[in-house]
């Protein structure tokens, strides 16, 4: 097998059995049809989707009602095994890793079966992830007619699309933390690789004392980015005392431009603007346990495009994910309070 593949991204929702049933099907059938062209491809599931298609895991007990939950047959399950990397669980951020994913350009072809009748399709993860999809240019084939066109019309020119090493070393952060991303390893007694969280400790009570070990992460609304500035110019020495400062595009670029010793400083880590995938980034460096606190000044009087990303990182800091303790500050007036008991009168 050769070590760079067009990436399909596939995950299903968790509580539709016709769904799952539906995404099993047209797998077989491709195998059926050309095993070989299938296999020009290398298949990227989330935890779930994998467990109950693949391995033949019931992992979710709303998928006992009738019909039958059907896996893929044995050889067909064991032919896509060899050309698998697993993602965690939607529990554990998983849809949040693939949209990252997504936006860091790594996977151009998604399979998402979502149910239009459950409530998975309104999960923000979800929503977040197709709109990304659509941004970034990624194919989405969204039931068994599509796969099946695609595959007899498209497949050919597609396994050379943007094709990426296996494993997959993710992009996570910015360049400035090159050799720090998480990469997809294979066990020894496992044929596909996987993507892990690391493993986790509660952090003692010293080290949310200890600044320069941590990363917080300064998020603002268009209409609250003014507001952003003042609290950075104003408390600018106590954040200059922190590892990093993750921020959205511009947001991060403002604060940059009006704080010379966080400029200077080099704190400051851009990432994407949050309509294009900046706060995706900040969830998945929440979920990995790379961010220790979010400043978020949300602006609660006008609509965004981009809501649901908005919701991702809120649900990245409250993931089911042991010892996943991540300080969340989600209004100007509790950043402030914070600010000036936890990190100006602790360090004088």
């Amino acid at each position: 097998m050769d070590d760079r593949r067009t990436l399909i991204a596939v995950l299903v929702s968790h509580d539709s059995v016709v769904k799952n049933n539906e995404l099993a099907e047209v797998m077989e059938e491709l195998y059926n049809q050309n095993r070989n062209k299938l296999g020009n491809f290398h298949f990227l599931f989330t935890g779930g989707t994998f467990s109950r298609l693949v391995l033949g895991e019931d992992t979710d007990t709303r998928l006992s009602d009738e019909p039958q939950l059907n896996s893929l047959k044995d050889e067909v399950a064991e032919f896509i095994k060899s050309r698998a990397t697993i993602l965690p669980d939607r529990k554990k951020g998983g849809v949040a890793i693939l949209a990252n994913i997504i936006v860091h350009r790594q996977c151009s072809i998604i399979w998402p079966f979502l149910s239009p009748i459950t409530v998975h399709w309104l999960n923000p993860d979800n929503l977040a992830l197709i709109r990304l999809c659509d941004l970034w240019n990624a194919k989405r084939l969204m039931n068994a007619e599509s796969v099946r066109a695609w595959f007899r019309d498209e497949a050919e020119r597609d396994n050379r699309r943007n094709p990426q090493a296996i494993g997959l070393k993710m992009t996570l952060g910015t360049p400035e933390d090159d050799g720090l991303w998480p990469e997809a390893k294979r066990q020894h007694d496992k044929k596909y690789y996987e993507i892990k969280l690391p493993d986790r400790q509660r952090h003692p009570e010293e080290f949310w004392t200890q600044f320069d070990r941590q990363t917080i992460a300064l998020i603002a609304h268009d209409a609250m980015k003014d507001r952003m500035v003042d609290f950075a110019i104003q408390y600018e020495n106590e954040l200059s005392r922190f590892k990093r400062i993750l921020a959205t595009g511009t947001t991060g670029q403002e604060v940059e431009n009006v704080c010379r010793k966080l400029r200077e400083g080099k704190k400051i880590r851009r990432c994407l603007s949050g309509p294009k995938g900046g706060d995706i980034e900040i969830a998945t460096e929440v979920l990995f346990g790379r961010c220790h606190i979010v400043v978020f000044f949300i602006d609660p009087l006008h609509p965004h495009a981009h809501i649901d990303d908005i919701r991702v990182v809120f649900s990245a800091c409250m993931a089911e994910i042991k010892d996943n303790d991540v300080r969340m500050l989600t209004n100007e007036v509790q950043a402030r309070e914070w600010i000036e008991e936890a990190v100006r009168r602790r360090g004088t």
